[in-house]
């Protein structure tokens, strides 16, 4: 790798970090047989980050610092089950579509902007996410979050924070561009959902999406969680 190319990477890098911010002492590293393996020692360093986003390797963060707090929140709008036939599959997709435009209106409705909410397509339906500026408590975001899906009444759809309590790293969250076994496709950022096609879209980590993102100010989340 040359120093031009160095540096690109090392810019995506800290793109993908400034929102992306899990733990520093602990990743979790996918196997051969799918599952993952605590790797003690450091987190998502610029070796791993280039080793996930090139395909040599596969990481989750864990999302839950010592304060009790995490960086982001994750709508986690898959099909389920996971691995089945893609034409069946297509069709769940359409439906996490439009619940991940239920979501994003609701956001938007309560003070967001478009800027605030990054989309990805993990090849199975939608993550929806949004970030903070600085760490915020984990049970308010888990509460804000809870709140958002009862509204839409989508209760039943998973979410992230959740492992706010009970373990001391959180929740070990799959980072995006990687492959996903079940499809075999890889996932990557969204602009636009409404006109996004999961038959025919480009694979290849779009970076500019992730620089538009604006990490929201915690000043939004206390207010609609302690007024």
């Amino acid at each position: 790798m040359g120093d031009k190319g160095k540096s690109r990477w090392l810019r995506n890098y800290k793109t993908f970090i400034r929102l992306y911010r899990g733990r520093h002492d602990i990743i979790a590293e996918q196997n051969e047989e799918g599952g993952y393996q605590v790797v003690p020692g450091e987190g998502l360093t610029f070796e791993r980050f280039l080793d996930h986003v090139l395909l040599r390797k596969t990481y989750a963060i864990y999302n839950l610092d010592d304060s009790r707090c995490v960086s982001f929140g994750l709508f986690d709008a898959d099909v389920f089950p996971r691995k089945q036939e893609w034409p069946k599959m297509r069709l769940g997709i359409e439906k996490k579509r439009e619940e991940t435009f239920r979501i994003m209106n609701l956001l938007m409705e309560m003070g967001l902007k478009r800027e605030n909410i990054l989309l990805e397509f993990p090849t199975v339906g939608f993550h929806l996410l949004i970030f903070f500026k600085d760490s915020a408590p984990a049970n308010d975001v888990k509460y804000l979050m809870r709140m958002v899906l009862e509204k839409l009444q989508l209760s039943e759809m998973p979410f992230y924070p959740r492992k706010t309590e009970e373990v001391p790293f959180g929740d070990r969250i799959q980072l995006p561009l990687r492959i996903n076994r079940n499809t075999s496709r890889r996932s990557n950022f969204i602009r636009d959902l409404k006109g996004f096609d999961p038959e025919h879209y480009e694979t290849d980590p779009d970076f500019s999406v992730l620089e538009e993102v604006e990490p929201i100010d915690i000043a939004w989340l206390y207010r609609w969680v302690h007024e």
